[in-house]
């Protein structure tokens, strides 16, 4: 989660408290093992228009991807689904990996994973990358984003755990506590399924606290897949590695250890390149009232935190008769009458990052304005007086 105050406080509190991303996780244990996979991700921001967006494995081991109450599907000729508070985005070259990326400043790449040990099924590999904006702001397993590896291990009632403290005390005293809360899940449920079940299924999950041993051949061979110098030290291991190795350790399933080196090596990337998307100037409204007739001209900038990005604005919609400059950034248009919206899309040359926002006309008559029955009235009346005349 990702706090509105500046200096929040160190406890988190989903009811009393205000934040502009949050995000949930949803594990289960795999069958005849002591761990647990992800199998759904779910999140939403605080903008006006967002809605909770969700991305499952189903019973029947389909990904399933949810805005609101619709299910969302690509085509073939559909890489990129527009939605005014986000993007959601399917890898060109591997359609197994989602990029989903708030306007707010939050990306979530997601890795689908089809894993053959202990048994066939898939997992999902969950990696999130935030805006500089919210240093000092995060809440949550991912840790509090300041740079300060020795805090990161913040409870959910602020306690920070020593990292060197035992696995069964970082599982009791850390992890348990961002189990969800039934009353507070933002996931949909399928048939027969709840927050109280999950919940359930956590209470009674007993996970093993004993490092994964491996014999001399199967250390050699582990860290020749997680790309793990054969000499060097566990300590000297980056996320990525140290993700692989235990991943190949417990499964046994080297093409699952792999896709969790892939996917952290471009986490890693991205934090090191600090490769977020573009920001849209904060004083635009995502709302305005006009009425008939008035001339709107609203100045619309993106830009991003790394002096490197290029960033190139275009419309995807504009209301009838609208104008907008991809040079300057300006919109023009003369308010008509009903409901319209401008969507324009912000994206990063350098970095391949697209950001949107949308503004939503709401446009009023002017009390002077006829209605369009009564102009239709003019228009007959006149048709009429015209082909009288004629006679």
């Amino acid at each position: 989660a990702i706090s509105e105050n500046i200096s929040p406080p160190g406890e988190f509190n989903a009811s009393s408290q205000n934040f502009t991303f949050m995000s949930q996780i949803r594990t289960v244990p795999l069958p005849s093992n002591d761990v647990t996979v992800t199998k759904g991700f779910v999140a939403r921001s605080n903008s006006p228009e967002s809605q909770l967006v969700s991305v499952i494995v189903s019973r029947r081991q389909n990904p399933v991807i949810r805005r609101g109450n619709e299910t969302l599907e690509f085509d073939d000729t559909i890489d990129t689904l527009f939605f005014p508070e986000m993007t959601i985005e399917r890898n060109l070259t591997n359609h197994n990996v989602l990029i989903l990326s708030w306007t707010v400043g939050v990306t979530i790449q997601i890795n689908f994973i089809q894993i053959t040990s202990p048994t066939t099924t898939l997992v999902l590999n969950v990696a999130a990358s935030v805006a500089g904006i919210y240093r000092e702001r995060t809440y949550g397993l991912l840790g509090t984003y300041d740079g300060q590896a020795s805090n990161d291990l913040r409870a959910q009632n602020g306690q920070i755990i020593n990292a060197n403290s035992s696995l069964e005390q970082i599982h009791r005293q850390f992890g348990v506590t961002w189990s969800i809360d039934p009353t507070k899940s933002l996931f949909h449920y399928e048939t027969d399924q709840s927050a109280q079940y999950f919940s359930q299924q956590n209470q009674l999950f007993r996970p093993s606290f004993i490092e994964p041993s491996n014999s001399q051949a199967e250390d050699a061979s582990i860290r020749h897949a997680c790309n793990i110098d054969p000499s060097s030290l566990p300590a000297s291991w980056n996320i990525a590695q140290r993700t692989c190795y235990y991943d190949i350790s417990v499964t046994k399933d080297e093409s699952f250890g792999q896709t969790s080196l892939n996917a952290g090596n471009e986490m890693l990337s991205i934090k090191a390149n600090q490769r977020n998307p573009p920001l849209f100037d904060i004083t635009l409204p995502v709302q305005k009232e006009a009425k008939s007739g008035d001339k709107i001209q609203l100045k619309i900038i993106a830009s991003s935190e790394y002096t490197s990005s290029v960033i190139q604005l275009s419309a995807i919609h504009l209301p009838r008769d609208a104008k907008f400059n991809e040079q300057t950034g300006m919109f023009e248009w003369t308010a008509i009458e009903g409901t319209e919206y401008v969507r324009i899309r912000a994206f990063d040359m350098t970095y391949n990052l697209t950001a949107t926002h949308e503004i939503v006309f709401e446009v009023a008559r002017t009390s002077n304005s006829p209605t369009q029955f009564e102009v239709k009235i003019l228009l007959f009346f006149t048709a009429f007086l015209f082909t009288f005349l004629s006679k």
